[in-house]
Formats: structure tokens, C-alpha cells, sequence
């Protein structure tokens, strides 16, 4: 019997990400990858290899991750949507879902296709408290001026060595990201959640949790009003603020051609987005 070629499935995946020791597999942690590798084989029978658009650190959250992933099975599109949903809910008890499962290009790369992400960190700034808001934000109750925050995020647009604000263990070895734009702004219900939103071609390893760590400490006083500067000439981690907590941090989406990206950059921030 003839062996069925293989295709190139490109899916799409939300989750919570509190549960998940981030996306890629490691030993003795539980992973989003082990989850949808072990989903995957639970309905098809096929041990597969995954490509994810990102690591993500444990505990940060996904809006719209994309993977592909290399395949022989037979069964439709709806099918496989339908089946791993289930899977996940029904079967696993886990809190993520698929959102789309479309056939792609043999040559398309969830990481390397990519030309720009789009993450969102939040900020909760006071002492109310929402039940579900809250939790997904990291709650600073020091005084901050807020708009000393603004201002700083600022200095992170455009082509910049982000040495100083990687993690001590990221192994990259090109430093130098761009950052298209920055957002920042209130929430336009809940004025206590201050929502940040980030454009850019790529990330090092724990770099936009540094990046909003660092902003904040300036704005609350704790590191003087250079340290962006100072961080890009000395690249040194030790120069620059705390890693903020990854439960504030969103992916929410990954651009796979450069219209697209121009686009969703000309376009306004709008709510209710996943927050």
C-alpha cells in the first residue's frame, strides 16, 4: 500500500497560560507543546513535531499562536478542529483551544514565515480589585507616574541592542530587535488597568517583560530617567529594571506578511480584546 505524502497543517491556538509551563516542551514540567503533541496523538495516532511562532515564558498567555506541523492524516479540517477542542475540554481538562487548521505551503515556518508580533502587557494601578482583570495584570501599588511610564516605553521604538534587556540566560546571539510602535493607554472602562501594546519584528527571551519593568521602576523613581540609554550602551542586565510578572503578558498575534502588519499598525488599539 502506498505511503499518504506528508502536509503542512498551519493551526492557530489560544490559551490560559497560569497552568502552562510555557509553550516549549521540557523535562519534568508541563508544557502547551506536550498538551497539543499528546491531543494530537490522542485523536490521529501520529507522534508529531511542532514549530511554534514563539517560546513564551511559563505563565504568559496566548491570544493567537501559530504552529504548523507535518502530517499524513486523512481526516478534514473540521474534524481535526472539532476533535482536538474536545480533547482538550472534555479529555485533558485544559484551558486551551483551537481556533483555526488550514493546509499551508510545504515551506511555511510558523517562526521563520514571521514578520512581526504583537503582544499586549497589562498593568493594574490601584487598589480596587476586579475578578478577572486583576489576575491577568500585574497589580503595582507603588506611586508611579504614569506619565513618566508612557514616556519611557517611548524609548524602546525602532532598531535598538536589546542586550540589557534579555534574560542572563538567553542564548540568542543577534541582540539588535526592531520595535515598530508602542501603545499605551487606559483602559476605557476599568481606568485602573493600564494596557500596553507592542509591535515588533522579534523578541529575545524574557525581553518585553525587562522592557515594561523597566519603565515602571523609572516612572516609580527607582532607577533614574536614563537607564534605557544607559542600557542600550553598556549592555548590561544589571543596569536595568525588574523582569515584570509573565501573567501580564499576552501574545496576540503573529504577522506572516508585511500588508498585514502594515495594516494592524495603522489601525486603532480596540476593545474588548483578551485582557
Amino acid at each position: 500500500m502506498e505511503e499518504k505524502e506528508y502536509q503542512n497543517f498551519k493551526l492557530i491556538f489560544s490559551w490560559n497560560g497560569e497552568k502552562f509551563h510555557g509553550y516549549q516542551q521540557q523535562p519534568n514540567v508541563f508544557t502547551v507543546q506536550e498538551a497539543i503533541t499528546k491531543a494530537w496523538f490522542i485523536l490521529t495516532k501520529e507522534t508529531v513535531t511542532l514549530t511554534g511562532c514563539s517560546r513564551l515564558d511559563a505563565g504568559v498567555h496566548a491570544n493567537s499562536f501559530v504552529l504548523n506541523l507535518q502530517s499524513q492524516t486523512n481526516y478534514s479540517l473540521e474534524r481535526i478542529q472539532k476533535g482536538l477542542n474536545g480533547i482538550f475540554h472534555s479529555q485533558l481538562h485544559l484551558d486551551i483551544s483551537l481556533y483555526s487548521v488550514e493546509h499551508v505551503a510545504s515551506d511555511f515556518h510558523a517562526r521563520f514565515s514571521s514578520q512581526g508580533k504583537h503582544y499586549r502587557y497589562l498593568i493594574w494601578y490601584g487598589f480596587s480589585e476586579h475578578a478577572f482583570l486583576t489576575r491577568r495584570c500585574w497589580h503595582v501599588r507603588t506611586k508611579l507616574d504614569v506619565s513618566e511610564l508612557f514616556l519611557q516605553l517611548q524609548n524602546f521604538v525602532g532598531e535598538h541592542d536589546f542586550s540589557a534587556f534579555r534574560a542572563i540566560d538567553c542564548g540568542a546571539k543577534n541582540t539588535i530587535k526592531k520595535i515598530y510602535q508602542i501603545h499605551a493607554q487606559f483602559h476605557p472602562v476599568y481606568s485602573e488597568c493600564i494596557v500596553i501594546d507592542i509591535w515588533g519584528e522579534g523578541f529575545l527571551k524574557n525581553m518585553i517583560r525587562n522592557m515594561v519593568g523597566t519603565a515602571v521602576d523609572i516612572a516609580s523613581n527607582k532607577l533614574s530617567k536614563n537607564t534605557i540609554t544607559e542600557g542600550y550602551l553598556h549592555k548590561n542586565r544589571n543596569l536595568t529594571g525588574v523582569c515584570a510578572p509573565a501573567w501580564g503578558l499576552t501574545l496576540m498575534q503573529v504577522f506572516y506578511s508585511k500588508k498585514e502588519l502594515e495594516k494592524a499598525l495603522q489601525l486603532p488599539t480596540f476593545f474588548p480584546a483578551p485582557c
